[in-house]
């Protein structure tokens, strides 16, 4: 039988349960999918995120400049981009992690106890974990300094009041970024990528997870997310100016950054 996307009205508690059941194999699926080429994108990401484009993060001259920052990572999972993030900011900063899924945020905050007991530096930066919607966002107008969502965007049942949310949040000047799948133009590769995606990435779910069906939506979503110029009109319609798309990985991800006015 093949695989059937589930409807708008199906998609949040079908999602949410998706990840409930891998939360504990998640960070390694993830290393394995990507060939560990996730994380470097994610720390491009965060670059984007503080302002610093290809510049090194938490040098002393910028970290400086960086006090009581707050920034947050929506659809955080375990945490490990807030973590990344919590490793290179200023003593000061607060990280705040949302995601919907209890048992991620659980991995998350343990992933933090550990990290702490190994490093100094994170234990003056302040970091918490919150059960919530990224649809709507329990904060206050114009609270953090920037937001992050990485390889979520496409799991939310209403992207572009995602989108505004995370708009909200935003102080003006802050920056509003987005990590997800991307649509590789390249010849040759993009078919090779897809056939990858769609027949080798649910067997290596089904190896370290025992669920198929988990990693049988990943490329299914990958197919129906917006193409990269779509993402960046809907980061205009949410408020934002000076909008970038930053192809990775030949075009298979799409890092979206933009400014709020």
């Amino acid at each position: 039988m093949s695989f059937k996307l589930p409807t708008k009205e199906d998609k949040h508690d079908y999602v949410h349960d998706q990840f409930e059941r891998i939360a504990k194999g998640y960070d390694l699926s993830n290393d394995v999918i990507s060939v560990g080429m996730h994380r470097a994108w994610k720390l491009r990401a965060i670059n984007e995120l503080m302002g610093l484009g290809l510049k090194k993060v938490g040098t002393s001259e910028d970290s400086a400049n960086r006090t009581n920052e707050k920034y947050l990572d929506i659809c955080c999972g375990t945490g490990d981009l807030a973590l990344a993030i919590a490793k290179q900011a200023a003593a000061g900063t607060k990280i705040t992690g949302l995601d919907f899924s209890q048992n991620m945020l659980d991995l998350a905050g343990e992933r933090q106890k550990r990290l702490a007991r190994r490093k100094d530096k994170i234990k003056t930066v302040q970091m918490e974990w919150i059960c919530g919607d990224a649809q709507q966002l329990p904060f206050e107008d114009n609270t953090f300094n920037g937001a992050i969502i990485s390889f979520g965007l496409r799991n939310l049942t209403d992207l572009q009041k995602g989108l505004d949310e995370m708009t909200r949040v935003v102080k003006p000047g802050g920056r509003v970024v987005n990590l997800d799948l991307g649509h590789s133009t390249v010849p040759l590769f993009a078919p090779i990528f897809d056939a990858y995606f769609s027949n080798v990435v649910p067997v290596i779910g089904g190896i370290l997870q025992n669920d198929r069906q988990a990693y049988k939506y990943l490329p299914e979503s990958g197919r129906t997310y917006p193409r990269p110029e779509a993402i960046s009109e809907m980061f205009k319609k949410a408020g934002l100016i000076n909008v970038r798309h930053i192809p990775q990985a030949l075009g298979t991800v799409a890092l979206h950054v933009g400014i709020k006015r």
